[in-house]
């Protein structure tokens, strides 16, 4: 979408462990805009992975904040619904409520957003949801809709927490969103997610059906992975609306134009 005016570094080019390595890479390029899209993004892991965490969700990107007030960029990160959930509220959260993560995952991003919103304050903090679209950088690695459909080609039923309450976001949607807000010069938290709601069942039932296949989910009352996953944590994209932009897609639309893509079947309706 940004086609030769961007350059695309992966962890090989620019690690946010090696500061000092990152900062003389970013003030030889010169860049107007750095969208950081590193993350420690293994949920479970970050219990017992804590260091590794906090440098890939904290201690790397404050680093970018200095640097970007430092050598005049705008950057723009990207946060997670998951600082939500811990104050049992079941209404879609703003970006004035009070985060409340309830994993060292959600943790850990909390902490890195708040340190580029104090370091930085022309930079751009978007949360986002249960993302898929994107080209995984990391080896082995899939999206969860990518998943589901793998799951249900082995004949193995999909194990997900009963109740969970979340908003499905594409990647697809979330890039254009991003680069109207750069345009219009727009700064701070934003929450950018699809628009609706469901349950973690009903989102993984909706990639089956898509995908024209047998629809096995299985709900766990209690979820065994290491690290406890919040409840509800439905983002509202309160600033978006109040700055005149039109809803992002409803999240069944975007899913299921995404499943299209993968399976070449015409989403219903077409």
């Amino acid at each position: 979408m940004l086609g030769r005016r961007a350059v695309g570094w992966g962890r090989e080019q620019l690690d946010l462990a090696a500061l000092a390595a990152m900062e003389s890479a970013l003030a030889a390029v010169q860049p107007a805009v750095v969208i950081n899209t590193a993350a420690f993004n293994y949920v479970d892991l970050a219990e017992t992975r804590r260091q590794e965490a906090l440098t890939g969700n904290f201690t790397g990107p404050a680093h970018l904040a200095r640097l970007a007030t430092v050598q005049g960029w705008t950057l723009v990160h990207f946060s997670t619904d998951y600082v939500y959930g811990g104050d049992g509220l079941e209404r879609p959260r703003l970006e004035s409520d009070p985060p409340a993560p309830v994993n060292f995952y959600g943790y850990s991003k909390l902490l890195g957003e708040e340190a580029i919103l104090r370091t930085a304050p022309g930079a751009l903090v978007a949360r986002v949801a249960h993302l898929y679209g994107g080209a995984s950088q990391s080896s082995g690695r899939v999206n969860l809709v990518q998943r589901f459909m793998a799951q249900a080609r082995a004949g193995e039923a999909i194990r997900v927490t009963r109740g969970q309450t979340l908003n499905p976001t594409s990647v697809q949607d979330v890039v254009p969103a991003v680069l109207a807000l750069l345009d219009g010069g727009a700064a701070g938290l934003f929450h950018l997610t699809g628009e609706g709601e469901c349950t973690a069942g009903e989102f993984a039932a909706a990639v089956l059906r898509l995908a024209g296949g047998p629809v096995n989910v299985t709900e766990l009352e209690r979820d065994p992975r290491p690290a406890l996953r919040p409840r509800y944590t439905v983002l509202e994209n309160r600033r978006w609306a109040e700055l005149g932009l039109p809803p992002l897609p409803a999240w069944q639309a975007s899913l299921a134009a995404y499943v299209a893509q993968l399976t070449g079947r015409k989403p219903s309706g077409s």
